[in-house]
C-alpha cells in the first residue's frame, strides 16, 4: 500500500518541503524550477500527512481496514498523479518509476502511475505539427500521406503518433515537446540543490540521470541506438524469433523528431494486465483481488527471492491443452448446431482465454538485456513496462532506446565480473573489484559491501534484506560501515537492474538478475580469453575502467 512507502519517505518529504519554503519567496516567484518544485511538494505533502494520520489512527485508536486504505487510495491517486503528470519533467519520470512497484503501492496508485508511462497529458496537434515543420522545413502533408492526430502514447519528453509515409510505409513518429529540455534542466537544478543538502548519497544517481537525459533529448542518438541494438539482437538470435526492435528512418530523424517502424500491440504491462484480468474473470475472481492477495503475502512474508510458480514449459502445455479442449468442444458444438441447432437454440462456440506465458516473457527480457549489457555493452537503462509492446504473435517489441547506456570494453568486463561473482557468491572478488574501482568505506567491511552489491545489482528478496524494509536495510548498512568514496560508472547498470526487477515483480514473477546474467557473463569472459578463475588482483588493476568518484561523509 501507499502507506508503506510513506513510512519511508515522510521525513524526507517534510524536510524537503521545509527546505523549499526556506529557499525563500524570491526563488518561488522568480525561478521556474523552484515554482515547479513548490507545486510538487504542495501536491504531495497534504497526501503524506493524511496517510500518516491514518496510520497513527490505526495504531493507537481504531484499526484501519483494507477497505479504509483502498478508499484513501482512491481519494488521492487520481488527483495527485494528474497534477504531477501536468508538471512533467523529472516528476513524471519518478511516477513512471513507481509504476513498477506493485508490491508497495495499491492498485489505485499503480493504475494512475501507469497512465504516465504512455499517457502524459498530450500537447495539442498544432504544437506537434509546428515541431515537425520546424524540423523538416516542410508542411506535414509533404512528409506524411497520413498523420493520426490522436497520439499512440505520450510520455515525459514527447509523444508518439501513427503515420504513413508518402511511399505507403506505416511508421511511428516521436515528437519532442518544445519545452522538454528546459524543464529537465530546471528540475535537475532544483532537485540537485535540495539533494546536496538533504540526501548527498543520492548525488551519484542524479548525475547519472542528468548525463543520460542530455543524450535522450537528442532523438538522433536514439535512432543510432535502435540501429545498433537491432543488429545486435539479430546477431544473437533474438530477432526476429523472440523480439522485434523498430528500425528508424534516418532521413526523417532529427534532434526533436524520430520516425521508426510502427509495431502493433498494446504496451507490455497493459497487455499482461488485460490478459490476466480476462482470465481472472473467467475463474471467478478479479485482477484487483489477485494483486491484493500478492501484496498481502509480500507484506507478511517479504519479497520472494525468485519466482516459484509454473514454468514457461508448463504454461505452454496448459495453453495447448486449452486450445485442444476448445477444438474438441467446438467440433461437438458444430455437430449439434448443424443438426438439433436448427430446431433448438444454437450453442455458442467455446474460446477460452489463454493465460499469458509470463515466465517465457520474463526469460526473454532477462536474456536479451543480459546480452545487451555483457556481450555488446549497449543496453537499455530504463526497461519499464511502457518501453515494450506485446505483439499479436506473442513476441516482445522493444520500442524505446532513448535511455541507452554504452560501456567501454573494460566497463563491460567489470560488469561480467560483477554478475559472475554474484552468481558464485564470491564476496572477496566483489570487494576487490570495488576497491580497485575506488570504493572506500569507513571500516572496509567486506560483508557490508557484498550486501550493497546484492541489493543494487541482483535482488531485493528476503535472502538479501531479511525481515527489514528497504530503508531499514540501507540505514543499517550505512550505520555499520558508511561509504565515503563511490565510483559512479555503474549507476545506469544499477538502474537497469532495478527497473527489470520492478517490471518482473509487477508481473508477479520476482527475479534474481545473476541467475540470468551470471551464466552469460561466464560465457563472455571465456570468449574474451579471460575466464573468471584466471583473474587476479593485478588483472583487475590492468582492466580498470576510467572512473569518476563521488565523496560522502555521514554522521
Amino acid at each position: 500500500m501507499f502507506r508503506r512507502t510513506l513510512n519511508l519517505s515522510t521525513r524526507a518529504s517534510g524536510v524537503a518541503f521545509a527546505g523549499c519554503l526556506g529557499s525563500g519567496y524570491y526563488f518561488v516567484e522568480n525561478d521556474e524550477g523552484a515554482k515547479r518544485a513548490f507545486e510538487a511538494y504542495k501536491t504531495l505533502v497534504p497526501v503524506v500527512l493524511h496517510y500518516r494520520l491514518a496510520d497513527a489512527k490505526g495504531k493507537y485508536f481504531q484499526p484501519m481496514t483494507e477497505e479504509d486504505w483502498q478508499a484513501l487510495d482512491e481519494k488521492y491517486a487520481v488527483s495527485t498523479v494528474s497534477k504531477l503528470g501536468k508538471l512533467q519533467g523529472m516528476y513524471c519520470k519518478y511516477c513512471q518509476s513507481a509504476a513498477g512497484f506493485t508490491n508497495t503501492f495499491g492498485p489505485s496508485w499503480i493504475r494512475e502511475f501507469r497512465t504516465l508511462e504512455s499517457n502524459v497529458p498530450p500537447r495539442p496537434i498544432e504544437a506537434v505539427y509546428k515541431t515537425i515543420e520546424e524540423e523538416t522545413g516542410k508542411q506535414v502533408n509533404e512528409t506524411f500521406a497520413y498523420f493520426d492526430p490522436v497520439p499512440l502514447g505520450s510520455a515525459s519528453i514527447g509523444q508518439v503518433h501513427a503515420a504513413r509515409l508518402l511511399n505507403g510505409k506505416e511508421v511511428a513518429v516521436k515528437v519532442q515537446y518544445p519545452e522538454a529540455q528546459a524543464l529537465f534542466e530546471e528540475d535537475i537544478h532544483t532537485i540537485r540543490s535540495l539533494t546536496e543538502r538533504l540526501a548527498p548519497e543520492q548525488i551519484v544517481l542524479l548525475e547519472a540521470i542528468e548525463k543520460q537525459n542530455a543524450a535522450e533529448l537528442d532523438y538522433r542518438n536514439e535512432a543510432n541506438n535502435l540501429m545498433d541494438v537491432s543488429k545486435n539482437m539479430e546477431k544473437h538470435g533474438f530477432q526476429p524469433r523472440e523480439v522485434l526492435v523498430p528500425k528508424p528512418v534516418p532521413l526523417l530523424t532529427t534532434r526533436r523528431m524520430l520516425v521508426m517502424d510502427l509495431l502493433p500491440g498494446p504496451k507490455l504491462a497493459d497487455g499482461i494486465r488485460d490478459s490476466i484480468s480476462t482470465w481472472a474473470k473467467q475463474h471467478g475472481t478479479t485482477l484487483n483481488d489477485l494483486e491484493r492477495e500478492t501484496r498481502a503475502r509480500i507484506e507478511k512474508e517479504g519479497i520472494p527471492t525468485k519466482y516459484e510458480g509454473p514454468s514457461a514449459g508448463q504454461i505452454n502445455l496448459f495453453r495447448k491443452l486449452l486450445r485442444t479442449r476448445d477444438g474438441l468442444l467446438n467440433f461437438a458444438i458444430a455437430g449439434y448446431n448443424g443438426t438439433a441447432g436448427w430446431i433448438m437454440p444454437p450453442i455458442k462456440y467455446r474460446q477460452s482465454s489463454l493465460p499469458p506465458n509470463i515466465p517465457r516473457i520474463v526469460d526473454t527480457l532477462m536474456r536479451a538485456h543480459g546480452y545487451q549489457l555483457l556481450k555488446d555493452g549497449v543496453f537499455n537503462a530504463d526497461p519499464n513496462g511502457g518501453n515494450f509492446t506485446l505483439l499479436p504473435d506473442g513476441r516482445i517489441g522493444m520500442i524505446d532506446y532513448g535511455a541507452t547506456k554504452r560501456f567501454s570494453r573494460n566497463e563491460r568486463l567489470s560488469a561480467c565480473l560483477i554478475y559472475a561473482a554474484l552468481a558464485r557468491k564470491d564476496e572477496q572478488r566483489l570487494y576487490d573489484l570495488c576497491e580497485v574501482a575506488g570504493y572506500k568505506s569507513k571500516h572496509g567491511k567486506t560483508h557490508v559491501l557484498y550486501k550493497l552489491m546484492q541489493f543494487g545489482y541482483d535482488s531485493w528478496g528476503k535472502e538479501v534484506i531479511g525481515e527489514q524494509n528497504i530503508q531499514q536495510f540501507i540505514d543499517g548498512l550505512k550505520s555499520e560501515d558508511p561509504w565515503e568514496e563511490v565510483p559512479d560508472n555503474f549507476t545506469m547498470l544499477k538502474l537497469m537492474s532495478i527497473r527489470l526487477r520492478a517490471l518482473a515483480l509487477g508481473m508477479n514473477h520476482p527475479v534474481k538478475c545473476s541467475e540470468w546474467f551470471g551464466p552469460i557473463a561466464e560465457k563472455v569472459l571465456e570468449e574474451e580469453g579471460l575466464p573468471y578463475d584466471t583473474w587476479t588482483y593485478d588483472m583487475l588493476v590492468k582492466h580498470k575502467p576510467e572512473i569518476t568518484i563521488q565523496k560522502y561523509k555521514f554522521g
